[in-house]
């Protein structure tokens, strides 16, 4: 969810939509499904008869956030309703090949970038083939094969990817209103499950006295490549 100085935020309601913490509401919901059976250590058991229900969230390791220790109270959380979450660690591009190839269960990322949807969009509106955190993978391959591969989105999640696409070429103005829609969809159907918010690192950049050529401010975002849009090869030290 995107600030509520970004044009976009679709308003203060959907701040905290489906954040109450609320375990008993949880139980129902799994038992309302037909996940009413436990084993022995109070793990919920496949309605198929196949043992425990077992979900893998793909993290990738040595990334510039441990994202394997934010994920580990949502692996607590969801013990205490019986769901068993296998947080399972692999190399940054093997996740990155498994997302593509739509053998990711479920992932941990950032969220950056989201606050700019028409120039990074990839982590709200399934457009990406091959991330670290795929959302739908072969929504992605449908849309830039224009139909030839993939499967076709429906319902809402077509919704948010039309309304990107009309964005491109319309006013300002109208992309306001459109961008409110992408994130009313985004936060009613909770594609994404949002678990912490960005320290102030994630915005500080420190640099050493000696240094030189460096700007006054710095854009920090993915559409802009980070530190890269001010142009690191020209920095240099003073003697």
């Amino acid at each position: 969810m995107p600030a509520e100085n970004n044009p976009y935020f679709p308003g203060p309601e959907y701040r905290t939509m489906w954040a109450t913490h609320d375990p008993q509401q949880a139980n129902a919901m799994l038992d309302a499904i037909g996940l009413t059976q436990k084993d022995a250590e109070g793990y919920r058991l496949r309605s198929d008869g196949k043992g425990r229900l077992r979900l893998i969230m793909t993290v990738a390791g040595a990334a510039h956030a441990p994202f394997e220790q934010f994920v580990e109270p949502v692996k607590q959380h969801w013990k205490s309703v019986g769901i068993f979450l296998d947080i399972e660690v692999v190399e940054r591009s093997l996740a990155i090949t498994r997302g593509g190839a739509n053998e990711t269960q479920l992932s941990a990322w950032n969220n950056d970038g989201t606050e700019h949807l028409w120039t990074f969009p990839f982590h709200v509106i399934w457009l990406s083939i091959a991330t670290v955190a795929p959302g739908g993978p072969e929504y992605a391959k449908w849309f830039h094969s224009g139909g030839k591969e993939g499967v076709e989105p429906k319902g809402r999640i077509r919704e948010m990817m039309d309304l990107w696409v009309r964005g491109l070429g319309s006013s300002a103005d109208e992309r306001i209103t459109m961008g409110k829609r992408i994130w009313q969809i985004a936060a009613e159907d909770v594609y994404i499950i949002g678990i912490l918010g960005p320290g102030a690192a994630s915005g500080v950049r420190v640099a050493k006295t000696a240094m030189r050529n460096l700007p006054g401010r710095m854009y920090i975002s993915p559409d802009g490549k980070a530190e890269g849009i001010s142009r690191p090869v020209t920095y240099f030290y003073k003697n």
